[in-house]
């Protein structure tokens, strides 16, 4: 059963949310973190497939993203880490509220497993999937890719969020970014440490505090997003956490290119929808 409703977080904002159920009791609950500028929709398909599984799994769209969109994307409450700190709380909120009874799992995608470090109740969850997460800092990408990310970060992104107030959704393969959300991102990615506050101190009290279990799916051909070097330092910033790292080879799957977004399509249900499936019975 599919049902759509909204949450309002603690500081006043509208999420678009939707409830994949099992047709009998639920196993366990899953929150679905989506990849910057990407609709919760992207993940429909994958999520039907853990309800089916016996799971009851919930996406949900990001402030200023798809259907929790605002009409001022100068808004200054439209942030990357509001997107941790409220939206996510507000969601594992609601989760434990109506679900007490169930043990709460996150699966994130790219930054989707990073904002988990900014909810200060991420300690309800019970583990962690990542899949592609990474630090954006621009030296962990490789020597021909380094000049891109640094036009990203300190030209590109900053220069059209001044003056059109967004990054259009067509230079991200996605959701127009608004402004406030995309200079904090690309701000970020101008420091070694990446996830820092204004003064350039590094954000690390919420990764900290989680202990739980946490495992890294790199992905070796997404070389462009999530390079090796950046998802291992994110997995740095879990330093209390019993974190692990899996690598999927794509030659050995047999698969021509499943790059950063490759993993949630419909067309790699059988050789990898089952990894965080085994990940989860584990828990059960």
């Amino acid at each position: 059963m599919i049902e759509k409703f909204t949450i309002t977080t603690q500081d006043g904002f509208t999420l678009s949310v939707t409830k994949f159920a099992p047709e009998e009791t639920p196993i366990a609950g899953i929150i679905i973190n989506s990849a910057t500028a990407v609709k919760q929709g992207y993940y429909a398909k994958f999520t039907q497939y853990l309800a089916e599984q016996g799971y009851l799994v919930l996406t949900y769209d990001y402030r200023g993203i798809g259907e929790s969109c605002v009409k001022n994307s100068r808004d200054p409450r439209l942030s990357m880490y509001a997107w941790g700190e409220q939206d996510f709380a507000a969601v594992i909120d609601w989760s434990i509220s109506n679900y007490s009874q169930l043990d709460w799992h996150c699966i994130g995608h790219s930054v989707g497993g990073q904002i988990i470090g900014f909810a200060t109740n991420n300690t309800k969850l019970k583990s962690i999937f990542c899949v592609s997460s990474q630090s954006g800092y621009w030296g962990h990408w490789d020597s021909l890719a380094k000049p891109k990310m640094l036009f990203l970060w300190y030209l590109l992104i900053p220069l059209l969020s001044k003056l059109l107030g967004k990054v259009p959704g067509a230079l991200l393969g996605g959701e127009s970014l608004p402004a406030g959300i995309a200079q904090q991102w690309a701000y970020w990615g101008r420091h070694a440490d990446y996830i820092v506050d204004n003064k350039g101190k590094p954000i690390r009290q919420g990764f900290s505090r989680l202990k739980c279990s946490i495992k890294f799916m790199m992905i070796d051909d997404d070389k462009d997003f999530a390079p090796p070097k950046a998802v291992m330092a994110l997995r740095r910033f879990y330093n209390n956490a019993d974190t692990s790292l899996d690598t999927i080879n794509t030659k050995k799957l047999g698969e021509k290119h499943i790059g950063h977004f490759g993993f949630f399509r419909s067309e790699n249900k059988s050789n990898l929808w089952k990894l965080p499936l085994n990940w989860l019975s584990d828990f059960a």
